[in-house]
């Protein structure tokens, strides 16, 4: 894992960055980069000298999901076990962390994408991100913690129906209804992440 490209992984004073690092596909996941992202998140866990970590993207987004490109690969899609093998451990890896996880949102955030980037402790996002639960568009229910980060965020009423409708969500209408703490100016986002 560690000469992954998918995934980078630098570390600055006390502070790691992983980045998601497939921009050619919007940083969608494909099974090596989660596995990757899984692998990075437990070093930074086991570091002593990291005391925060935040989570990005390279490009125009922070992460479009899952590549659905690999998924329809395989003859059968078992996507109970892609949930269970993949996208449940990476979440309880950012939960169980004992350092705060910030999710720097540096685009589109969709699907598991914009659910992982829920799953952290903190999030804060480019002025022009969008975050879309587009699970509805392919017959699924939101995976990554969806069903459970979001009500809990945004209110019951609120998280279905961006669940069930995928309507598109600003990030200063994510930071009015509470899904997001703060967004900046595309110009001055990474110098806002970086302070």
């Amino acid at each position: 894992m560690e000469n992954s490209t998918s995934i980078l992984y630098t570390q600055e004073g006390g502070i790691a960055t992983i980045t998601l690092n497939r921009p050619s596909v919007f940083n969608s996941f494909n099974q090596e980069m989660i596995k990757s992202l899984q692998h990075h998140l437990d070093v930074a866990a086991q570091d002593v000298s990291v005391r925060a970590v935040v989570l990005t993207g390279t490009g125009k987004a922070f992460c479009a999901g899952q590549d659905l490109g690999e998924v329809l690969e395989e003859k059968e899609i078992d996507f109970n076990k892609i949930v269970q093998e993949n996208y449940n451990p990476l979440v309880l890896k950012i939960r169980n962390m004992d350092k705060p996880v910030v999710a720097a949102v540096n685009g589109v955030a969709a699907g598991a994408g914009a659910n992982l980037a829920l799953a952290c402790d903190i999030v804060v996002a480019k002025e022009s991100t969008n975050f879309i639960q587009a699970f509805s568009k392919i017959g699924l229910i939101p995976d990554c913690g969806g069903t459970y980060f979001l009500p809990r965020l945004i209110g019951l009423q609120k998280a279905t129906a961006l669940m069930m409708l995928a309507d598109k969500v600003s990030a200063a209408q994510a930071k009015e209804i509470g899904m997001i703490y703060e967004f900046f100016a595309d110009d001055i986002f990474d110098a806002e992440v970086a302070n």
